[in-house]
C-alpha cells in the first residue's frame, strides 16, 4: 500500500502543488498534484472513495457523481483519456484533449459536490454536436442502412468513411484532435488539425424540418441536416464526384468493390460440399 508524505502547497493560494508517494517497494516518487494524480492517490484524504479512484482511472468503473437533477455519471471507455459523460439522461463522449477538464470536474464533484464543471463541458459538447438519439432514430430512413454502422464517434459508412457527431467527414482512422505535421526548415512542425476528407460547401440555406419519432415531433437542426446530407453524399459518392481513379483507390479500404463501388457480396461455392455430412 502506498503512503503519502511531504505535501507542498502554494504560499499564496494554499493549493496543493506536489507530494511524495512511497511505493510498496519503499521507492519514493515526487508527484505533481494534477487532477489525475489527486484522484489516483487522494493525498489529502478528501475523496469519499476508499483507496482513491484507481478502478475508474484504469477503465474499470463508472462514477455516479450526482443522483439528483442534474444526474451526472462519468464512465471510462476503451480509448485512453476518452470518457462517457451522461447528464440528465443524455450521453456524449469526450475527446483526449478534454480529459483534463473531465478529471478536474470529477475531482470537484467528488470532493466538493460541485458538478457545474462537468455540466458546462457537457453543454459545450452538445452545442457543437448533433443529438444522437434523434439522428440514430433516422437511420432506418436510409435505404442503404446496411452500409451504415453507428459508432461512438459517429456514423461509419462502408466501414471506412466517418461522419462524426460534429457533422464533419473523416476517414475511419483520422483523429481530428491530433495535429498534422509537415517537414520544413530542417525540422518537423505541427500544422492545423486534420482536414476533413472532403469539404462540402452549401450553396443555399438549409430549411429545418420536423420529424416524428415514436409519436414525438422533433425539429431537425441545421447541423443535423448537414450530418444527414454528408451521409447521403458518401452513400452516393461516385455519382456526386465522378472521379473513377480516385474512388478506385480510396474504396480499396472500404467494404465495397473498388472497381464498381457496389457493396461487396460474400462469395458462395456453386456446389456445396456435402462430404462432411453422414446420412
Amino acid at each position: 500500500m502506498t503512503e503519502i508524505i511531504d505535501r507542498s502547497y502554494n504560499h499564496e493560494t494554499n493549493e496543493l502543488q506536489q507530494f511524495t508517494v512511497i511505493r510498496d517497494t519503499g521507492q519514493p516518487d515526487l508527484v505533481k498534484a494534477t487532477a489525475e494524480n489527486i484522484l489516483l492517490y487522494d493525498p489529502e484524504d478528501e475523496l469519499p472513495f476508499e483507496n482513491g479512484l484507481y478502478e475508474f482511472l484504469n477503465g474499470q468503473q463508472a462514477l455516479v457523481l450526482n443522483e439528483e437533477d442534474p444526474e451526472v455519471i462519468v464512465a471510462p471507455t476503451n480509448n485512453e483519456y476518452c470518457y462517457i459523460l451522461r447528464v440528465r439522461g443524455n450521453t456524449v463522449e469526450t475527446t483526449p484533449n478534454q480529459a483534463e477538464q473531465v478529471l478536474e470536474g470529477v475531482k470537484d464533484a467528488a470532493i466538493d459536490a460541485k458538478v457545474q464543471g462537468l455540466v458546462e463541458l457537457y453543454d459545450d459538447i452538445m452545442s457543437s454536436q448533433v443529438r444522437r438519439p434523434v439522428i440514430n432514430a433516422l437511420l432506418k430512413t436510409f435505404d442503404e442502412d446496411s452500409r451504415i454502422q453507428v459508432t461512438s464517434r459517429g456514423w461509419l459508412i462502408d466501414d471506412f468513411y466517418l461522419v462524426n457527431w460534429e457533422a464533419s467527414m473523416y476517414l475511419r482512422h483520422n483523429d481530428p484532435d491530433e495535429g498534422d505535421y509537415k517537414r520544413g526548415g530542417g525540422g518537423v512542425q505541427q500544422t492545423d488539425r486534420s482536414y476533413e476528407f472532403v469539404q462540402l460547401s452549401l450553396r443555399r440555406d438549409i430549411e429545418p424540418i420536423e420529424v416524428a419519432i415514436k409519436g414525438e415531433k422533433y425539429r431537425v437542426t441545421e447541423r443535423e441536416m448537414l450530418f444527414l446530407a454528408k451521409v447521403k453524399w458518401l452513400l452516393n459518392r461516385r455519382h456526386h464526384h465522378p472521379d473513377k481513379p480516385f474512388w478506385r483507390y480510396a474504396d480499396k479500404w472500404a467494404s465495397v468493390d473498388s472497381a464498381t463501388g457496389e457493396p461487396k457480396v460474400e462469395e458462395q461455392d456453386d456446389d456445396p460440399d456435402l462430404d462432411k455430412f453422414e446420412l
